[in-house]
C-alpha cells in the first residue's frame, strides 16, 4: 500500500496586500476614476464601474485609496500638492533655496491647469456647482491651505512697500486667482472665437502676460502714497 502524497504548501503572502497592487494599476485608477466622475458625476460613479473600467476590481481601490473619496482625494492631490507646498512657501527665507515669488506660483499655477484640462471641468460640476458634493473636501484638501497662504504673502509684501499700500489682500488673491484659473474655463469659448491655444510657446507667453497685468496693477506707485 502506498502513502498518499501530501497536498503541496500554498504559496504564502502577506496579508491585505492582492496581487498586482502595482503603480500601474493605481495610475490607471485614477486615470479612470477622472474620466468617469467628468461623464457622471462623482456620485453617480460606483468603485465597481471605476475599477472594471481600469481592468482590475473594487480590492485594488480599498488598497490603495481606502475607498472612493480617498481616490478623489489622491487624484486632486497628485496635481495640486507640488502648487500649494509653493505657494505655503511664499515670503519665506532662510531655508537655502530662494522662496518662490507672487510670479513663481502664477506660472505653476497656470501649467498645473493647462497640463491637466479635466480639473477645470471637474472643479466647475463638483466643487463650484450648485450641489458641489465634493465642495467641503477640495476646501479641506487645497483651498482653505493654499489661498490664505496667498492672501498672507500678498499682505506682506504690501507692508515690505513693494505694493501699493490700499490693496487688500483678500481682495487681490481672488483676482490673481481668478486671473490663473478663468482661460482655462472658458477655452470652449476663447478658444474658437479667439483662437486661443494656452500650450507650448503661447502658455508661456500668456503666464508672462498675466503676471505682468497683476504686478501691474498693485504695485507700488508714487500717485498711490508708496514713495
Amino acid at each position: 500500500m502506498t502513502a498518499e502524497a501530501s497536498p503541496k504548501p500554498r504559496p504564502h503572502r502577506r496579508p491585505g496586500r492582492p496581487a498586482g497592487g502595482t503603480a500601474a494599476v493605481r495610475d490607471g485608477l485614477l486615470e479612470r476614476a477622472r474620466e468617469l466622475f467628468l461623464q457622471k458625476g462623482f456620485g453617480n460613479v460606483s468603485t465597481r464601474a471605476i475599477a472594471a473600467a481600469a481592468g482590475t476590481t473594487p480590492a485594488m481601490i480599498h488598497y490603495h485609496f481606502g475607498d472612493k473619496l480617498g481616490l478623489y482625494r489622491a487624484m486632486i492631490e497628485a496635481i495640486v500638492g507640488p502648487l500649494l507646498e509653493q505657494v505655503q512657501r511664499l515670503g519665506q527665507g532662510g531655508s537655502g533655496t530662494p522662496a518662490p515669488t507672487l510670479e513663481d506660483v502664477i506660472g505653476a499655477y497656470m501649467r498645473m491647469v493647462a497640463a491637466n484640462p479635466w480639473f477645470p471641468a471637474l472643479l466647475l460640476q463638483e466643487v463650484l456647482g450648485q450641489n458641489g458634493r465634493m465642495r467641503a473636501q477640495f476646501i479641506e484638501r487645497f483651498a482653505g491651505r493654499a489661498a490664505p497662504a496667498l492672501a498672507a504673502a500678498i499682505r506682506c509684501e504690501r507692508e515690505e512697500g513693494r505694493l501699493r499700500a490700499d490693496v487688500e489682500p483678500r481682495f487681490a488673491a481672488v483676482s490673481l486667482l481668478s486671473l490663473c484659473v478663468f482661460p482655462f474655463v472658458s477655452l470652449p469659448i476663447t478658444g474658437p472665437v479667439l483662437g486661443f491655444r494656452p500650450e507650448g510657446p503661447e502658455l508661456d507667453r500668456f503666464i508672462r502676460h498675466t503676471a505682468r497685468l497683476f504686478r501691474a496693477g498693485i504695485e507700488a506707485r508714487p500717485e498711490y502714497g508708496n514713495e
